[in-house]
């Protein structure tokens, strides 16, 4: 983009500041030392971005035909020089390795360092990597440029340099704790998701990444997001481990009135598993899913969990109208046999978990899942919808932390459910559910009552027993279908009137 040098402004010299002006001149000691240059920092940012809003959205320029008609395998072959990656001999805790253009990253950004308070801009060069025997003549390989960029870190194992986050294609961002693999991802900011206007996709369009000071062990990034409808700054702190944990403040800048923002969206994949009662019939795997359910702590403390789906219908949900303490995807089982997938490594992908902080607002908790065929479309959507639209001329701040991790990163204090499954019974219009929950102390087993309802339909034979052969908890109920299309069910199972596990939903759909 070109830049627009700013009018020249005339002021006039006040008596004591000509005064000073005429006595540097004489004398340049006497002249008092120039003010300190102001470090690099969010606030930089975040006028960039109101000032981009201030003017129509200008589409990126395209990416070269040669380099947008590679499809996966050639684009992974564009490979970055080992001695290209940035700061590898000035920083022992992170590296920079910067993904081109190609397939389907279209948008080039800039990518800038902020090193000891200085903004230092990185441009793309071609020598920087091995692009072998691919069709590209050397004008495409000049004009790639960047799509994005990962950060790597000694995350698993002392001396080997593992990726720790991704930035690449529109606000998309996904980030690993130790012995994860790259699952679900995470985007800066969701416009129109499943809306009849259809999507859009904001992008960041600018980086700035601020070299850690020896020792240290988090990592600051700053990022430019432009769109059709929206700019924003946003500022990511990014700490390396176990639990890889996020903390996130951005300003938002409408360019028009929004009525379907979406804060921390997050994306996943859920293709089938044990509790669908539309499971894969040709599939040797027992679950496919990079995902297997939301968990919610609700902002009364209540604990939530509802499996996904993958629908033969593109479905919305809302599942909270007040700001939950914290939301995540979750993926809960960990034993390579729940998947018995070696390549694909389902056990290894992480739970995301979302912590509101400041300027959420009213609004509701909405899930999207939308119908796939396999398993290489993300289709789950989770995010904040706020109450109000937002108006053109308002900046609006959010902030929030992020884990990404095995664990479960808020441990619930009632008993979690280990596992849904559902079918159907020899009477054609009763559905069976069976959900078993993680062990419950046996002090809390005498007494215990199901709390069970259902939005259309008739609930019946509900059973709870205890498993001899796990110990855990399992609690059986059918739903009487009979004429209904859709039922919204609800279980859990309460001592004296107070909950002992969490609050299952589920939603049935007659298929």
């Amino acid at each position: 983009m070109t830049a627009v040098a700013p009018e020249a402004v005339v002021e006039t010299l006040s008596p004591e500041a000509a005064a000073t002006l005429a006595a540097s001149e004489e004398d340049p000691s006497a002249a008092p030392p120039p003010p300190a240059t102001p470090e690099f920092d969010f606030e930089d940012v975040r006028r960039k971005a109101e000032i981009l809003a201030s003017r129509p959205f200008q589409t990126p320029p395209g990416i070269p035909k040669e380099a947008a008609a590679l499809d996966y395998d050639g684009y992974r072959r564009i490979q970055l020089r080992q001695d290209a990656a940035f700061w590898k001999d000035s920083s022992d805790k992170f590296r920079i390795l910067p993904d081109p253009r190609g397939y389907l990253f279209n948008y080039a950004v800039r990518l800038n360092f902020v090193e000891e308070g200085e903004e230092v801009a990185r441009p793309y060069s071609a020598d920087d990597f091995n692009f072998y025997d691919l069709p590209l003549p050397d004008e495409a390989k000049r004009l790639l440029g960047f799509a994005g960029f990962r950060v790597v870190t000694p995350l698993n194992i002392a001396g080997k340099w593992d990726e720790l986050i991704s930035f690449r294609g529109a606000s998309f961002f996904r980030a690993l704790g130790a012995g994860n693999l790259y699952g679900a991802s995470a985007r800066g900011i969701s416009i129109g998701t499943a809306s009849p206007e259809g999507e859009q996709f904001p992008y960041f369009r600018e980086f700035w990444l601020q070299k850690p000071a020896p020792g240290t062990d988090t990592i600051r990034i700053y990022a430019l997001l432009d769109g059709e409808s929206i700019t924003g700054a946003y500022e990511f702190s990014v700490t390396p481990g176990v639990e890889t944990k996020m903390q996130i403040t951005a300003t938002l800048f409408p360019r028009k009135a929004l009525s379907t923002v979406g804060i921390s969206p997050l994306t996943s994949m859920y293709f089938f598993s044990p509790h669908d009662i539309r499971k894969h019939p040709n599939d040797f795997r027992p679950a496919v899913h990079d995902s297997e359910g939301l968990s919610i702590q609700m902002y009364n403390g209540e604990w939530v969990w509802r499996p996904l789906f993958n629908p033969k219908t593109l479905q919305e949900s809302v599942l909270a109208d007040r700001p939950p303490l914290g939301f995540g995807l979750v993926q809960r089982k960990r034993d390579f046999d729940d998947y018995s997938d070696i390549e694909a490594g389902y056990h290894h992908r992480p739970t995301v978990w979302v912590q509101p902080k400041a300027g959420w607002g009213e609004g509701q908790l909405v899930l999207v899942e939308i119908p796939t065929v396999n398993e290489y479309n993300d289709n789950i959507v989770a995010y904040w919808k706020p109450k109000t639209a937002w108006q053109p001329g308002t900046a609006y701040t959010v902030s929030y932390d992020m884990k990404w991790s095995l664990l479960t990163s808020s441990v619930p204090d009632v008993a979690t459910v280990a596992e849904t499954f559902a079918g159907v019974k020899p009477a054609a219009t009763q559905q069976l559910f069976v959900i078993d929950y993680e062990q419950i102390p046996e002090a809390l087993v005498n007494g215990v009552e199901a709390d069970i309802s259902t939005s259309a339909g008739k609930i019946l034979n509900p059973v709870i027993k205890t498993n001899p052969e796990t110990g855990k908890i399992r609690l059986s109920f059918e739903l009487e279908a009979q004429n209904i299309d859709v039922a919204e069910l609800r279980a859990l199972l309460t001592k004296g009137g107070k909950p002992i596990t969490e609050t299952w939903l589920y939603r049935w759909r007659k298929e």
